[in-house]
């Protein structure tokens, strides 16, 4: 496309956008998780006892936010600091791999959401069809494999996307001093774009399984939680201590819903239009990785308020640093 013609149009994020976005919220991030990981290895005194599958699936999302602030962070290095010190190839290369251990980390985040609302969904609503009743039997089994299912697919992925850098780096870099060379590596670059575009309706197709049944087992949680609320408020045998807890869970599953609906379609939406529009739209990835970096970070926010094990051990430590300044004082 030619960039002085009149149907030439640009949007992208500058360098310096994405590091004052993207580094403050990393670095609490980052912090909070590894508290988190804290408080699942040391529990505190009179602690909520998570359930194995409940902790497998917490270390998993504390393990992607992790990785993707990391990511963040060292994308910050590689645009002020790295670029300067290595080849631009190199650096493509190494940007390209970030970017992909991001965005198969943040799916890793919502296959983990998906299983801990499905989780809930089998423990909270009554169940009827036997497929679930099956799932509900067999919990423990269907999360693993599940979990081992999610990381072999990101992982095959990502050792494509990589495969993919390294033809296109060969091509950039290399010196071609015959026409059978050319052509060598013209195929080459036609079947890694041919595997990357079938790589690209693989993470879309992904991505909305994952939310639709998200969206389905969040919902059927939610609508009969408030049906069973109302009909024990009509009972008169519902306290208010009982009512305030499920009046939470409710909002809670409900405002994860919403966040795991809207930041996950927003990384679908800008994936599609980076890659299937007119329009030269993200150029340099940096809008859809501060995407995924702010659905983890909002993941981790999400985490500490909702999980009464990190919550309470926010305010343990809140406790702790309140007196010692006050015996400064």
């Amino acid at each position: 496309m030619n960039p002085n013609s009149s149907s030439y149009f640009s949007v992208a994020m500058s360098a310096k956008a994405f590091a004052l976005v993207n580094v403050p919220s990393s670095a609490v991030s980052i912090l909070l998780n590894i508290f988190f990981v804290y408080c699942m290895v040391v529990p505190q005194r009179g602690a909520e006892q998570l359930k194995n599958i409940l902790k497998v699936l917490q270390g998993s999302l504390v393990a992607c936010n992790i990785t993707i602030h990391s990511c963040s962070i060292l994308i910050v290095l590689c645009d002020f600091v790295i670029r300067d010190l290595t080849d631009v190839f190199m650096l493509y290369v190494l940007l390209h791999l970030i970017f992909y251990v991001m965005l198969y980390a943040m799916m890793t985040i919502v296959t983990s959401c998906h299983l801990k609302n499905t989780f809930y969904f089998c423990q909270i609503v009554p169940l009827q069809q036997s497929f679930f009743i099956w799932i509900k039997k067999n919990i423990r089994a269907f999360v693993y494999t599940a979990l081992i299912l999610n990381a072999t697919f990101c992982l095959f992925c990502l050792a494509v996307d990589i495969s993919s850098a390294i033809v296109v780096l060969n091509f950039l870099s290399g010196q071609i001093n015959s026409t059978d060379e050319f052509s060598a590596v013209l195929n080459s670059l036609q079947i890694s774009s041919n595997i990357e575009l079938v790589d690209i309706f693989c993470r879309l197709g992904y991505m909305f399984l994952s939310i639709f049944v998200t969206l389905v087992s969040g919902s059927a949680t939610v609508h009969y939680l408030w049906r069973h609320m109302k009909n024990v408020e009509e009972s008169g045998l519902f306290s208010a201590r009982l009512q305030r807890q499920m009046k939470m869970t409710i909002i809670n599953i409900t405002a994860q819903l919403l966040m795991n609906f809207l930041f996950s379609d927003g990384t679908v939406i800008t994936e599609i239009v980076a890659n299937f529009s007119a329009v030269f739209f993200d150029w340099n990835g940096y809008i859809i990785c501060t995407l995924i970096s702010l659905h983890s970070f909002v993941t981790t926010i999400s985490m500490a308020v909702n999980q009464s094990a990190f919550r309470n051990g926010i305010v343990l430590v809140w406790q702790k640093f309140s007196r010692l300044l006050s015996l400064n004082n």
